[in-house]
């Protein structure tokens, strides 16, 4: 589950401010330069086409112009997205400037706050920057249903209004049992999409197919697909993705985020504790030698349908020892000191008193388990007679990426929540 989800890319845990430059083509004839009136500008948006601004102008010559383009900093990721290159610029009028963002790629996602502004240069190289342009990337291919909780905004496609409402009534206690163990408190509304079927959710968000949630927490917005009547899939992945936005909000820094198991793990307790199932995931991975460190799960998730479920189970038992080890108290030490800053052996020095490899090593021996090693290995030497022995084992094949978490809307078809 993600809940991070959240590709569209490992995606897209990207770009604080995505800025994209396109020099616009230049007018010609030398004109004494006045200064420029910007009117009313606009934008529209076409769901898996194009984002487009208009800006109308008066007065002055311009020579060239800019368009400046933020969307929100976990929603994705714009490698080399500089210049020209970016889209095609419709024009400088005589009365307007217009830009289309191509969407097409899935480099927006749905129901993202984007924000452009222009920029022009007049004749005497006068810079000049024009109002910002605020639109919101609808996912327009359906009618969407809202239902208004305590914190929670639910909107849904299908489904019945009892059916709505007890998804609405699961994101909410999530929000709760979050704040109060985080120690915060939730007054902002969190606005949860959810779609009825895979294809509408891959579509709209370009996630692989083991994800089945994901959360966004620069504009406080949620999505899963959950279809209509899965009472169970629905207890699990509608308290997961928002437990990240709390989260979130407990532990919100200008440096750096806490480790994707603890965050994965948190939201797995809240949704669900350390169920049998998970139980039983982290039980085989030792009993198989396959179960890997905390530390390989620091930063992302495996994405193929086998290892992502482990590193769910994996996460959420870790978090289950810290409850029952240390508790709510030292729990709210940790987050406090991930708000202030500290690294990630500070914090766990601050709330445990030990750093996280010595909290690894513990994780480990208590579930009597050693860690495998993935990745590279070192190169094979010969054995005699020339018959060469491997130094290490190869690992299972698979993707790694945005977190997901085990959520199943069946047994043999377990979708995973960012």
């Amino acid at each position: 589950m993600t809940l991070t989800h959240m590709p569209r890319s490992a995606r897209r845990l990207a770009a604080a401010l995505a800025c994209v430059p396109v020099v616009l083509m230049c007018l010609a004839g030398p004109v004494a330069a006045a200064s420029v009136t910007f009117g009313t500008p606009s934008a529209t948006s076409q769901f898996g086409q194009s984002i487009d601004f208009t800006q109308p102008y008066s007065g002055g010559t311009i020579k060239s112009a800019s368009i400046l383009i933020s969307i929100p900093n976990d929603s994705v990721t714009l490698p080399g997205i500089v210049g020209p290159e970016v889209g095609a610029v419709t024009s400088i009028g005589s009365s307007s400037l217009t830009f289309s963002l191509d969407t097409s790629s899935g480099l927006v996602s749905p129901f993202a706050p984007v924000v452009g502004q222009f920029e022009v240069i007049l004749q005497d190289g006068t810079t000049v920057d024009g109002p910002k342009i605020d639109v919101t990337y609808n996912d327009d291919r359906f009618t969407w249903k809202t239902k208004i909780g305590t914190v929670v905004r639910l909107h849904y496609i299908q489904g019945s209004d009892s059916f709505a409402q007890q998804m609405l009534s699961l994101a909410d206690q999530g929000v709760s049992k979050a704040a109060a163990m985080f120690g915060v408190t939730e007054t902002q509304p969190i606005d949860y999409y959810v779609y009825p079927s895979q294809s509408a959710f891959q579509d709209g968000l370009s996630e692989p197919g083991t994800v089945g949630g994901v959360a966004l927490p620069s504009y406080r917005t949620c999505f899963a697909v959950v279809a209509p009547g899965d009472t169970s899939y629905a207890a699990q992945v509608m308290p997961h993705e928002p437990t990240h936005i709390v989260f979130s909000d407990a532990t919100r820094n200008p440096y750096h985020e806490p480790p994707r198991w603890l965050n994965e793990g948190f939201a797995q307790y809240i949704a669900q504790g350390y169920d049998p199932d998970s139980r039983s995931t982290v039980t085989r991975s030792v009993q198989s030698g396959s179960m890997p460190s905390l530390l390989a799960l620091t930063n992302y998730f495996p994405l193929d349908s086998n290892r992502i479920y482990l590193a769910y189970a994996e996460s959420v038992a870790a978090v289950d020892m810290i409850v029952g080890k240390y508790g709510r108290p030292d729990i709210l030490k940790l987050v406090q000191a991930y708000a202030a800053g500290s690294s990630d052996d500070q914090a766990f020095q601050a709330a445990f008193g030990v750093d996280v490899a010595t909290f690894d090593s513990a994780f480990m021996a208590a579930n009597n388990a050693t860690a495998t090693k993935y990745g590279p290995q070192p190169e094979a030497t010969s054995a005699p007679g020339g018959a060469v022995t491997p130094s290490g084992t190869s690992p299972p094949s698979g993707t790694s990426g945005q977190a997901s978490s085990p959520t199943p809307q069946n047994r043999a078809d377990r979708k995973s929540v960012v």
